[in-house]
């Protein structure tokens, strides 16, 4: 269980600060213990989220040293890529549920190398693929951004060059 004060990694908000934790009758499910989270990319939003579900896992934020050996340890040659929409759209959302760093790596490899190889004969990725990049990309941008200390912007290029792609 996370205390007051603690940063956590929240499945689609992202990295989030833990404001308080208390009992409240939400959504008729009864007197439950919910995190009140504050996520720290969007100082607008509040979530609160079961102590206890199995559904929304949150994630301690890991550290410099685990970064750098998570990203030198992925794959760069796996390809997560699946031929057929609706069972690429399957296989992305069960990557970003998961929530496994190495996998969500990889799935951002994999649709930034379609995107190229589609761009080089004049296409683009459909619209889903973009917003499946932009999930993934999120999750992992912010929370190496939050313990590495730099810009959210900067996280792409600051991978590349740990996996030596550039």
């Amino acid at each position: 269980m996370y205390k007051t004060g603690d940063t956590v990694l929240h499945p689609t908000a992202g990295v989030c600060t833990v404001k308080e934790i208390k009992s409240e009758n939400f959504a008729g499910l009864g007197k439950k213990d919910f995190y009140v989270l504050a996520p720290v990319y969007d100082s607008r939003q509040v979530i609160h989220s079961p102590v206890d579900s199995e559904k929304i896992t949150l994630k301690k934020v890991l550290e410099k040293d685990e970064i750098i050996s998570l990203i030198r340890s992925v794959d760069v040659n796996k390809s997560l890529w699946v031929d057929g929409d609706a069972a690429r759209k399957d296989a992305f959302k069960k990557v970003l549920k998961g929530g496994d760093r190495h996998e969500i790596i990889n799935l951002i490899i994999t649709i930034c190398e379609k995107q190229k190889s589609l761009e080089k004969i004049g296409k683009k990725l459909h619209l889903a693929d973009e917003r499946v990049l932009g999930e993934a990309q999120k999750i992992i941008h912010q929370e190496f951004a939050y313990a590495l200390n730099i810009e959210t912007s900067k996280i792409s290029q600051f991978i590349m060059k740990e996996l030596e792609l550039c």
